[in-house]
Formats: structure tokens, sequence, C-alpha cells
């Protein structure tokens, strides 16, 4: 009993020791891990001082931080609550030592090494945003543009006249989400875009016009998921694919679902723009996705809009090691089409600001015109206007300019004169374009011999230059160069004479046209195509057009110039034109063609009158421009028709 009565006064006491002495404190673990790193060179000068420092008590710690210059630096900041400082504003060329002390509530401290680092004023790297309202559109001037890494805003800014904005990407993360907006248009969005396919490069993306909520706070993103499959349906590993795969597409919307579009290679949209997978008004998708084409890492891209047009592009890099197999042969080598003797580059600009008719009985005309093939020959069967169909309720506005790029592929010349047994086919082709003649950057992976290059980079009266390779697994043929075109300016056309709304019209009217802008070309003189139409539309539904008969064929009167000059056309009926010598006028009647047999228009009669297609075209060695102002189909527009802007209206004197 005694022995245990000791042991409890023992334990007492050391108690009571322990409670009135102060509990042992550890001093701070030495401030570590900097950034600059010790001893980096090229540091920019606006860097921000970081380390890691840690207290085995968990105690909150404060920092005093020396830095400067001299190898022992001066104090430059004390007690520092958080494991940074900046940014500085520093000097180029220099070199700056720090430490940092690190200091517990009981002023235990644990100091850094000395650290140093050198500056140098690294260069930006550019990386660019083009925001176009649709493709092959006009720009989306003021647009908000946000870089973003999860929550983390990285850089932010407003689109210029030309849709551009342009921000300095070093530093920024692997990988970057981009979100616009604009009061009348709906929501946009990129997400997964790698920082290296931004640096030193220029990004597309679409701002639609809202649908359904012009104001976009209003609305939010959809989220898009991706799921991989093999063809049996496993999870498949993304950085190893080595055949056709399953895509699954799952998509949340606060709207209807409009579109989901699937691409490998380049962002997919409209079907003229070249092959790609979707599906229409549903919030799931899936596609198999064809490899055959593609080898190494490459962009998949996944685009979703709603019924407000509000997007988002959603970026995968899949690599594909598809097996290709080695043959002793060699690759074959794509074929320029000028060694053939003709261009394989046409460029585009298309006129589309233009206003709707309010004339109902003209409405009815123009959703019945013109199907047949051919922009001047016109069949004796031809029924004029079908091709706008009824129901259009207003004209388009801005203007359209794509350039279309063609090359003798593997197959064509296989069909042509046949390959040799030493060549091989590709699996696809590479299609280049640069800026300056010198410098060509890889824009598009294709499978044949065709590409529509829908870029908002390309501008009128900016030349561009294009080439392409093929390639099979990795390796690559030669780069073929194709040539370069300069895409024309857009145009309308005015109508001078006889006057909107003229009466007392002469019975033989002269009739004037010009077109609004002088187009110039470094390539050839500009040369400008019209024809024009009298329409009869009191009680009766005819035209009066000029032409010219060949044996049992009429073909519609080109008149032509070279340059910007007025365009003038005597009506004299069964006489012709005293202007041209080779030209008939002709009277289109529901039941067929016949000649005009009156020497004059009827007295006292209004009629209609307007330019039916109006083109400029220039050209040389390996490219050809067309700058399209009114197409009121005739199929030289290959997206179906430019409307005119007007007809002008007069009425005959007795």
């Amino acid at each position: 009993m005694k022995k245990w009565f000791y042991v409890v006064f023992l334990l007492v006491i050391l108690f009571t020791i322990s409670a009135c002495a102060p509990l042992l404190n550890n001093p701070p673990n030495k401030p570590s891990n900097p950034y600059p790193a010790n001893g980096a060179s090229n540091v920019p000068l606006n860097v921000t001082l970081k380390w890691e420092a840690s207290d085995p008590d968990g105690d909150t710690l404060k920092f005093d931080l020396y830095f400067g210059e001299d190898t022992n630096p001066p104090l430059k900041e004390s007690n520092l609550t958080s494991k940074s400082y900046g940014p500085l504003e520093l000097e180029d060329g220099k070199t700056y030592y720090w430490k940092v002390v690190a200091k517990d509530p009981d002023g235990k401290t644990a100091t850094s090494p000395v650290w140093s680092f050198s500056t140098g004023a690294l260069e930006p790297i550019p990386g660019s945003f083009i925001v176009i309202e649709y493709y092959t559109g006009h720009p989306v001037e003021g647009a908000n543009v946000v870089v973003k890494s999860g929550d983390d805003i990285l850089a932010q800014g407003v689109t210029d006249e030309n849709g551009q904005i342009t921000f300095n990407v070093r530093g920024f993360p692997e990988k970057i989400d981009v979100e616009l907006e604009k009061q009348g248009h709906a929501l946009s969005k990129i997400e997964d875009l790698k920082t290296e396919y931004l640096a030193d490069n220029v990004k597309e993306v679409q701002l639609r016009t809202a649908e359904l909520s012009t104001d976009p706070d209003s609305q939010s993103f959809p989220e898009v998921t991706l799921s991989f499959f093999d063809l049996q349906g496993n999870e498949l590993d993304i950085t190893d694919i080595t055949e056709n795969f399953v895509l699954r597409i799952d998509v949340e919307t606060d709207n209807d679902p409009s579109v989901i579009y699937a691409k490998i290679g380049s962002v997919p949209g409209a079907s003229s723009l070249g092959e790609r997978y979707s599906a229409s008004h549903t919030r799931t998708a899936t596609f198999t996705m064809d490899i055959s084409t593609f080898y190494g890492e490459v962009p998949l891209y996944v685009v979703f809009y709603d019924y407000n047009d509000n997007r988002v592009e959603k970026i995968e890099y899949i690599t594909i090691n598809r097996e290709v197999e080695e043959v002793e042969k060699n690759l074959f080598v794509p074929v320029s089409p000028v060694d053939l003797g003709y261009v394989g580059i046409v460029a585009y600009t298309r006129n589309q600001g233009v206003e709707f008719y309010n004339n109902d009985k003209l409405l009815k005309i123009v959703s019945d015109k013109f199907d047949f093939n051919g922009a001047n020959n016109l069949p004796q069967d031809f029924e004029p206007l079908k091709n706008f169909g009824i129901g259009i309720e207003a004209a388009p506005k801005g203007t359209n300019l794509w350039i279309e790029i063609s090359w003798l592929d593997y197959d064509t010349i296989s069909e042509l004169i046949g390959i040799g047994p030493n060549v091989v086919r590709p699996d696809g082709y590479n299609v280049y374009r640069s800026f300056d003649g010198v410098n060509y950057r890889k824009i598009a992976t294709v499978g044949s011999g065709y590409y529509l290059d829908p870029s908002a980079q390309n501008e009128v009266e900016k030349e561009v230059w294009y080439a392409v390779s093929s390639y099979r697994g990795d390796e690559e043929s030669e780069l073929v160069k194709l040539g370069s075109v300069v895409p024309l300016d857009s145009f309308n056309v005015n109508l001078k004479s006889p006057a909107d709304r003229e009466t007392n019209v002469s019975r033989q009217p002269t009739f004037v046209w010009e077109p609004t802008k002088e187009l110039t070309s470094p390539e050839s003189v500009v040369e400008f195509y019209y024809t024009m139409w009298i329409y009869d539309l009191v009680q009766s539904e005819n035209y009066i057009f000029p032409g010219i008969l060949e044996e049992d064929t009429v073909y519609m009167y080109d008149f032509i110039t070279e340059g910007a000059t007025d365009v003038s056309v005597t009506f004299k009926g069964i006489e012709g034109s005293p202007e041209y010598e080779d030209l008939t006028w002709f009277l289109y009647l529901p039941e067929g063609i016949y000649f005009y047999e009156y020497a004059k228009l009827e007295p006292g009669k209004t009629y209609d009158w307007g330019v039916d297609y109006a083109y400029a075209v220039s050209y040389d060695s390996d490219s050809v421009a067309y700058s399209i102002a009114i197409d009121y189909g005739w199929d030289i527009d290959p997206l179906g028709g430019v409307m005119p802007e007007m007809h002008n209206e007069f009425t005959t004197g007795n």
C-alpha cells in the first residue's frame, strides 16, 4: 500500500511541474522551393516571388523579405502573411539576390539561403482570336473575350473593328478555356484549347446573333461531356488509339438542342466546308470515328449549338497509333494543276448587303426563278426564278469570302495516267497557307484533293499562298506549292437610268448602270460581267431580256467591261440596240421564248428593270478571283444566289 502511495505522489508532482512550465516550441522550417528558381535567367521584369514554408508545431508564420542587387540583400518588406510578393518592377539584364526569414508567434525564426536570379525582358508570345458571326462571314466588333484556367481569369479584352484581340500567352497553362459574349449575341465558349496551338497563331471562333434571348446574362453555357470507347464498348485510352473508335457526346443545356458536330483534325461546320459527323435536335449523340487518315496527336473537335445559337467548342487531343505497313515504295507526291495548264485556287467574295423587295408580285416571281444549268445558256423550256423559294422574309447581311483549293491527288492521277508500281498511296494530304509566300503553316488535313478555306484571316486585296503535301503514317512528302490569289473586294450595282419611280420615260429607253466601287488586282485587269432584264408585271408575268441566238439556242447577253465603267444599252426592240450589233431582244412568256416583235415598249405602262447578274473576275496562271454582287438565280454563286438590292420601277410615256 505504501508503495502505491509513493507512485501516485510522484505522478502528481510531475503533472504539476509540466503544467507550470511552458510547452517546448520548435522553430519554423527553413523557407524553400523559391520561384524564380535559384540561378534562373531571363526572368520577366514583373515577376512575383514565391516560396514554401511550414512550421512543425503548426504555428501561423510571418515572413521578412530581403531583396536587392547586393549579395547580402537589405530588408524589403517585413511581416508578410502570404508566401509570395509581387509583381515587382525590375530592370532588364540585372542580377538580384533575396532571402526569406520565417517567424513564428514566439519569435523563433528560420532563414533561407540567399537565392539569386537574373532578369531578361522576354519577348511576348502573341496568341490571337478572330471573332466572326458565321463561317466566311464578317467580324464581330466589341465582343468581350475572357481567357480562363478553371475559375481563374488569365486575360480579358474586347475585339477591335476587325473582330480581333491578341494576348501574350507566355506563362499560360497547358490548356485554357475562352468565353465570349456581346449584347444581342448568343454565348460562345472554347474548352480545353492547348496554349501551344494558340502561340504565334490565330484561332477563329464564332459568336452568333442570338435567336431567342439577346441578353447574354440571361443565358448559361451548355455543358458538353465526351466519352470514348473501342468498338467492343470498352473505355478507351485516348493517348493510344489504334483503330476506329466510338465517341459519345452528352450535353446539358437550358435551351432546346439544335445540332452536335464532331470532326477530327479541324473545326466542323456546314457540310459545304467538308465532311463531319452531325446529329440534330438531341442532347446525346454517338459517332463511330474513322481514323484512317490520321496519325500521331490530333485535335478532336466537338461543337454544340442550342436554339439560341449558344455555342460550345470542346477540344480533346487524341493520339492515333494505328499500324502503318512498311513498304519499299515512294510516297505519292501531289501534282499542282498549274503543271497541266489550269488553276487550282479560286477565291470568292460574295456581296449580301441587300434589302428585300416590298413588291409582293416580284416576290412571287423570285420564288419561281431559273432552274437550269449554266450561267448564260437559256433553254427554251426554262422557268424563271425557282431557286430562291417562297417564304423569304429578309435578305442576309454582310459578305462572304472563301477560297477553294484543289490539286491532283493519287486517285485522280491514277485515273488519268496511272500510278507507277513503286509509288504508294498516301493516307491523306496536309494543306498549308502563307501570307508572305515564304513561311507556311498547316491549316488542314484532308483525304482528297480539295479543301475549302473559310478563314477570317483571308482578306480582300491581301495575297495568300497555298501549298500541299501528302503523308502516310509519320512520313510526309515534299511541299508542293499551288500558287497564290488576291481576293477581290465586294461591290454592288447602282441603277442610274431610268430612275426608280420615273415617269414619262421614252418607249425606247436607254438603261444605264454602274458598279459602286472600282476593283483592282495585281493579278490582272478586273473584268465586270452583267446582264439585265425588263419585268412586265402589270396583269402579266412577262420578261424582256437581251440575248444572242445561235442556231436554236438562246444565250443571255454578257455586258463586259474592263474596270468600273458605266454600262448603257438602248432598247430598240426588234431593231436590237445601237451599242451592240449582235444583241437581240427576246420575250419570255410562260409558254416559251419569242423574239420581241415591236420596236418600242408599250405606251403608258409600268415596268421594272434591274441587273440580274453582276460579277467581277481577275485571274493569272494559277488562280481566279470572283466578286459576286448579284446572282438572281443563274448558278454563278456557289451558295445559290445573291439577291439584287433593288429593281427600278418606271412608266413609259405616250
